[in-house]
């Protein structure tokens, strides 16, 4: 009957691509698939009595107590057995799971410590499983039903993706969409898992997909831009489903950094400002050779670096401080910027990735790294590499400490055959360049059907996920670090995480773990999402 309640509401406000998918979710019998489970390995639920419990520390890292939530959670939808929580101090019966480091874990010679960034651990004892990693240490209540508590994306929280691991690898879960909806398990009253012996950490140390950015709380949103905004969705269950999913990782800023400018300067120093457009209501950029704007920016990142917080309007996480322009290429007409930008397009001509102002640009950055190099050595700035500046500098050698993030329309490549090659020759570019810096994508799943925001375009989202598989291959091979994906809108500023649905599984399955089967993942979604009517 839930099932039944959640389609009559999609199919109020749902479009017709909307309506097709969760008509198809009546059929899939609650998302669950027959299965035997094996006569090996230890038992953990056994005909529907628990014979298991998980243990955590006393004094628990957030981390771990969501882990060992989650944990329960899902072996109770799987055997309907509920698993008890206990800490150190408790004495349990059966297998032990160990969740996160505790005296227990002491014991065996694992500590946290002992793990570098995002590395975690599975691991099978006699009559215990290991599920932990690198925590932040920070210790404190959760409550599982209201989120209040649960760690932010980018606390180190690798405990967490071990218990992940283990709930796909040992026990048959996946995650397809956010809510119960969209969790794909194996039934049984007997839940026996299969040894297994894992050390590792995402390949990817780097993977998101914008948290502001809400969901709308029937999955569906509005398709006429006219109406009220359907409700968000609950912020914890766009959490969990993030979470389960392994977005977030490492902290990484950077985006359009300097709108925060005109409020603070643009009445005191107007020099700061790109010249030359007389008949706009505020200069469209600001004027990137002006050595007192440079100094001016500079000083923000190191106040950042010092942590006495961001300025109004600037991105900047963990080592990182962002140093995107405005969006859009009116630059600076000025004597001094002028000549930095060409009278046509280098390089990428016609494309939206191009290259007529990346020597421009790519001074200007290399300007405010040497000045961050000299006060905090180990700080980076960052940059897209976008529109006019896409392909990188001709005659700029670029400093140790930047990164970059290069903005590509990867949907359209299965259909616009010069996209691919432009962008193919833009990625090659950057990778065999003596100074390539850290490397980053920005990846537009968005498109065709951006302009939905606006009520001007509703296209049907051009099915990937197969060209995601290679592209994925391609990206590991040019060393990228991280993706952000900007998804499908819908109106009202909302996205539906049916529009990208299985694309962005792929990508954050293959960002993970590179040398998973990509077309496996996709031949079993279809069967395990929806059912008989795969």
């Amino acid at each position: 009957m839930q099932l039944l309640s959640g389609f009559q509401q999609q199919a109020m406000y749902g479009c017709g691509l909307l309506l097709c998918i969760w008509m198809s979710l009546i059929f899939t019998g609650g998302h669950l698939h027959a299965a035997e489970p094996s006569s090996k390995g230890l038992t953990l639920v056994q005909d529907g009595k628990a014979v298991s419990h998980i243990q955590i520390a006393a004094k628990a890292t957030r981390a771990a107590r969501l882990a060992a939530y989650e944990l329960q959670y899902h072996v109770r939808k799987i055997t309907g057995a509920e698993l008890s929580i206990i800490t150190d101090e408790a004495k349990g019966e059966g297998v032990g799971i160990l969740v996160g480091e505790s005296a227990a874990t002491r014991a065996l010679n694992l500590s946290a410590a002992d793990f570098k960034a995002q590395e975690y651990v599975i691991r099978f004892q006699p009559n215990a499983i290991v599920l932990m990693g690198s925590d932040k240490a920070d210790v404190g209540e959760v409550n599982y039903a209201t989120g209040a508590g649960y760690p932010d994306l980018f606390d180190a929280q690798a405990t967490m993706y071990a218990t992940y691991d283990f709930l796909e690898r040992c026990c048959d879960v996946r995650w397809y969409m956010p809510t119960d909806l969209g969790i794909t398990y194996t039934a049984r009253k007997t839940l026996t898992v299969q040894s297994v012996d894992v050390r590792r950490k995402p390949v990817m140390p780097y993977r998101f997909n914008d948290l502001n950015v809400p969901y709308p709380q029937d999955m569906a949103g509005d398709t006429i831009i006219q109406t009220p905004s359907i409700p968000s969705m609950a912020r914890r269950e766009q959490n969990l489903f993030y979470f389960r999913n392994r977005i977030g990782g490492e902290p990484y800023a950077n985006n359009h950094s300097f709108h925060g400018y005109y409020e603070r300067f643009l009445k005191t120093h107007p020099d700061w400002f790109a010249k030359g457009y007389l008949d706009c209501n505020e200069p469209p950029q600001l004027c990137y050779s002006n050595p007192e704007l440079i100094q001016q920016i500079v000083q923000d990142a190191r106040d950042f670096f010092d942590g006495k917080g961001k300025k109004p309007g600037a991105f900047a996480a963990g080592d990182t401080f962002a140093l995107g322009p405005m969006d859009n290429d009116m630059w600076c007409k000025c004597d001094a910027c002028r000549p930095q930008v060409a009278k046509e397009d280098v390089r990428g001509k016609g494309h939206f990735a191009r290259d007529k102002s990346s020597d421009y640009i790519y001074t200007f950055v290399n300007k405010v790294a040497r000045g961050i190099q000299k006060t905090h050595p180990g700080k980076y700035v960052t940059i897209f590499a976008y529109i006019d500046y896409t392909y990188p500098p001709l005659h700029v050698k670029l400093e140790p400490n930047i990164k970059v993030q290069l903005c590509l329309l990867c949907r359209n490549w299965k259909n616009s055959p010069t996209t691919k090659k432009n962008e193919l020759a833009i990625l090659e570019s950057w990778t065999k360049r003596p100074d390539c810096p850290q490397l980053y994508l920005w990846l537009y799943y968005l498109s065709p059907s951006y302009f939905a925001r606006n009520n001007q375009y509703r296209a049907f989202p051009g099915f990937f996920a197969n060209e995601i598989v290679d592209q994925m291959k391609l990206y590991h091979a040019s060393n990228v670090r991280g993706i952000f994906i900007e998804p499908s809108y819908i109106a009202h500023g909302q996205q539906s995480p049916l529009l990208d649905q299985l694309e962005a599984y792929i990508t954050w399955k293959l960002a993970d773990q590179a040398d998973m089967d990509g077309r496996k993942l996709i031949e079993e979604f279809f069967p395990r999402y929806y059912g008989p009517a795969a």
